[in-house]
């Protein structure tokens, strides 16, 4: 059984927390090389891991040989990371958002296909247990016809000081959180949607907004989204509505009703006892970061270009943002 080799692009958190040991952990990977541009940072983490390290995506790619390439950089620095990485012939997983603009995410899409390698785009929601069940709950159509579709996620603000460059982040709270729900929801329908308003505001003395609203119709149907960077521990509802019933999610909890029955599951689990004044639930062991680094290993393996969000995926939202930045009035 062949193992995969990993190099990973970026040495903060998000690749240590989580991209290095989730493919370490999985059977058919192994990360054999880390690339950061911070010196100290580079010596740190490759000391930390084991690993050799350099100072750009280039270097690595000449000296060590790579199936996998994953990419935890800010946005504006993922489309020449994806292309070298593309060009190499390997398979890439990049966070989110893909790249700062729909033309940036148009051009990794092309290169991708032309060399027919596995992509997959960073999205989290998808893989927390609540939204993998409500999904299966829409794909069997139990709610009946869609009616409406809420989301509001409201979060700190980022730590790290490139969130505030849009130069470098391609947008504020919009480029940061609508790309987790968007992936969902455009799961929910067969058509693509249109922006049919949008609105951006400062709450803070920032160069990027701060707070946000999008409404979307797929085929008449309204999805609206808001999004601040305003709270500390994060409040995060995504509300369904259909004709015959309604779901609504939160990291938590999966609550609703269909056809009159209330349905309650937390971490997507039922209830493993009622006392009568309270549901006791499983303890809540869940991973969305691994679940998803894993899809894509089991995917890159495979040489499955069918990822659960693909560039193509990337590409759709990168479209949706655009659209509502330009709607919003915001000069990019």
């Amino acid at each position: 059984m062949t193992t995969l080799a990993v190099g990973v692009v970026g040495a903060g958190w998000m690749a240590t927390d989580y991209h290095i040991p989730a493919f370490e952990s999985h059977p058919r990977t192994r990360v054999v090389a880390v690339a950061e541009r911070d010196e100290e940072r580079r010596s740190a983490v490759g000391e930390e891991f084991s690993l050799p390290s350099y100072p750009d995506v280039t270097t690595m790619l000449a000296e060590t040989d790579l199936d996998v390439v994953s990419i935890c950089t800010p946005p504006a620095t993922h489309e020449p990371i994806f292309l070298s990485a593309v060009e190499a012939g390997c398979h890439v997983l990049c966070e989110k958002p893909l790249t700062t603009d729909a033309e940036s995410a148009r051009r990794m899409r092309d290169a991708a296909h032309e060399r027919g390698v596995v992509t997959q785009v960073g999205y989290l929601n998808r893989y927390y247990a609540n939204y993998q069940r409500a999904l299966t709950i829409l794909s069997n159509a139990l709610l009946g016809d869609l009616v409406e579709v809420s989301v509001a996620n409201h979060s700190a603000a980022p730590g790290q000081g490139w969130y505030y460059d849009p130069s470098v982040s391609g947008g504020g709270v919009a480029r940061d959180l609508f790309p987790h729900t968007l992936d969902v929801v455009l799961e929910l329908f067969e058509d693509a949607p249109t922006v049919t308003d949008a609105s951006v505001r400062h709450l803070r003395d920032r160069p990027v907004e701060d707070a946000a609203r999008l409404s979307l119709s797929f085929s008449g149907v309204p999805a609206e989204f808001s999004a601040t960077w305003t709270q500390t521990d994060g409040v995060s509802r995504f509300l369904v509505v259909g004709t015959e019933g309604w779901l609504e999610i939160t990291p938590d909890r999966l609550s609703g009703d269909i056809h009159g029955r209330p349905l309650e599951f937390e971490h997507g689990e039922l209830p493993i006892v009622d006392i009568g004044v309270a549901d006791l639930y499983p303890a809540g062991t869940e991973a969305p970061h691994t679940a998803r680094i894993h899809d894509f290993a089991d995917h890159a393996a495979a040489g499955d270009t069918d990822t659960a969000a693909p560039v193509d995926r990337g590409v759709e939202i990168a479209e949706i943002l655009d659209a509502a930045y330009e709607q919003a009035g915001v000069q990019r």
